[in-house]
C-alpha cells in the first residue's frame, strides 16, 4: 500500500486542507480537513444535507461527516459513479453502491478510503498513535498473550506496535461485518506475523463467522505508517 500522492482539485474556503489518491486497487484516497474551519453553510453548499441525527451533533462530529462524504463521493466518481452521497443503514454501516466494495475512517483531520469493484471484503482503518499508558492500560482487552510477546519483538515502540494491531483489528472488523453482521471482539482475531519492511501482516481469526469466515481463517493486511498515524488496510478475496 502507498500513501495516496495524486492530487485531487483544491478546494476553497480552508475546511477541505488536500485530497490525495491512487490509482490502485484497490483505490485509495486520503483528504485532510480543519475541523475549526467547518461550518454548515458548506454542506448546503457541496450539496450533501446532514441527516437529523447530526443537526444538534457537536461540531467536530458534523465536520468528520461533511469531510467523510466529500471524499467518498470524490472516490465514486473516479470509479464512475458521479453525485454519490453515503448512507447509512440503520445499524450505521455504511451503505455503498451495487457493485462496490468500499470502507472508510477517519480520524483526528484525516478521512481514508479504499474502494474497489472486485468482489472482497474489505476494511480500512487510520488511527493517532496510541500513548504509551494507554497502549499498556489496554493490552489485555486489546491482545492476547501470544501478540504481546510478538510486538514486544518488533523494533519500535510498544505505544505503535499497539496501535498498529488495533487498527488492524479494526479494519478487519470493517472488513467482515458487512458479510457476517456479527459482532467482533479483539481477542476474535489474532496477530500471526508482521513484517516491517513490506508492511505488511497476517492474522488469524479465532472465532467461527461463517462459511466463508471460519475460525483459523488467515486475513492479509497492509498498512503504512505517515507522520503520528498508521494507516491498516484488510482486503479478503470472496
Amino acid at each position: 500500500m502507498r500513501y495516496p500522492d495524486l492530487p485531487l482539485p483544491p478546494v476553497a474556503g480552508g475546511f477541505i486542507l488536500s485530497r490525495h489518491l491512487n490509482h490502485s486497487d484497490p483505490l485509495l484516497a486520503v483528504s485532510h480537513f480543519a475541523p475549526q474551519k467547518y461550518h454548515d453553510a458548506l454542506a448546503v453548499e457541496w450539496g450533501i444535507p446532514l441527516p437529523a441525527r447530526l443537526q444538534q451533533a457537536v461540531i467536530k462530529r458534523r465536520a468528520e461527516y461533511l469531510a467523510s462524504r466529500f471524499l467518498v463521493r470524490s472516490v465514486m466518481a473516479e470509479l464512475g459513479i458521479a453525485d454519490f452521497i453515503l448512507s447509512n443503514a440503520p445499524d450505521r454501516s455504511p451503505c455503498w453502491p451495487a457493485g462496490i466494495q468500499a470502507s472508510l475512517s477517519h480520524s483526528a483531520g484525516v478521512v481514508v478510503v479504499a474502494a474497489t469493484r472486485q468482489p472482497c471484503a474489505i476494511g480500512i482503518d487510520v488511527e493517532q498513535f496510541m500513548l504509551e499508558k494507554t497502549a499498556q492500560d489496554t493490552a489485555e482487552l486489546l491482545m492476547n498473550e501470544q501478540e504481546q510477546q510478538l510486538l514486544r519483538t518488533l523494533p519500535i515502540s510498544f505505544s505503535a506496535a499497539a496501535t498498529l494491531l488495533f487498527s488492524l483489528k479494526e479494519s478487519i472488523y470493517k472488513a467482515l461485518w458487512p458479510q457476517v453482521y456479527q459482532p467482533m471482539d479483539f481477542l476474535d482475531a489474532a496477530l500471526v506475523s508482521v513484517d516491517l519492511t513490506q508492511q505488511r501482516a497476517t492474522l488469524r481469526l479465532t472465532q467461527h463467522f461463517s462459511g466463508c469466515f471460519t475460525a483459523g481463517t488467515l486475513l492479509q493486511a497492509t498498512f503504512l505508517w505517515h507522520e503520528n498515524q498508521v494507516i491498516t488496510q484488510v482486503t479478503h478475496r470472496l
